[in-house]
């Protein structure tokens, strides 16, 4: 197989031919046609072409986080260095997978189907703020409430779940 010609590294930084893509609007048009098939590779497609992309980690990188209120609930919505905007929930969940080599646990949000973001550590430190205790089935845990839904990040999920 030929070496894709666009990289997406673990910063969530693009390259096209290993030359960094600086024009965030070039980025931005390229991540609107980035697909992920089910043989866990990624592509640019459109209805007439169709480029293989190396991701190393996930495509996106969280870079904001802000809270909004609807009918007397608190949503988290997140965007991300591409532009998207989502509100964590069912849809948009938020896990936590241990990082290879160490117990360091790494936050990720759903995007959209197979598409995944990493939580930036200033934003994951803006997490941390709201963390809440909540009882589930005798055992307490450490999570987030976003509406009614609860996240709980005391333990490693995977994003097999996801894909």
């Amino acid at each position: 197989m030929n070496k894709a010609p666009f990289l997406i590294n673990e910063h969530g930084e693009w390259y096209y031919k290993e030359s960094k893509i600086t024009r965030h609007s070039m980025i931005k048009l390229f991540s609107t046609i980035l697909v992920r098939d089910k043989d866990n590779t990624f592509h640019l497609r459109t209805p007439v072409e169709d480029v293989l992309v190396e991701v190393i980690d996930v495509p996106y990188i969280i870079t904001e986080m802000f809270m909004t209120n609807k009918n007397n609930l608190s949503y988290i919505c997140f965007k991300t260095n591409v532009g998207n905007n989502l509100v964590l929930g069912k849809k948009n969940p938020l896990w936590l997978e241990k990082k290879q080599d160490s117990d360091e646990l790494i936050p990720y949000v759903l995007v959209q189907k197979g598409l995944i973001a990493k939580i930036s550590r200033s934003v994951y430190y803006q997490l941390v703020e709201l963390l809440e205790v909540k009882e589930i089935k005798k055992i307490l845990y450490n999570g987030l409430y976003s509406g009614k839904d609860f996240f709980t990040l005391d333990q490693p999920g995977s994003r097999n779940e996801y894909l």
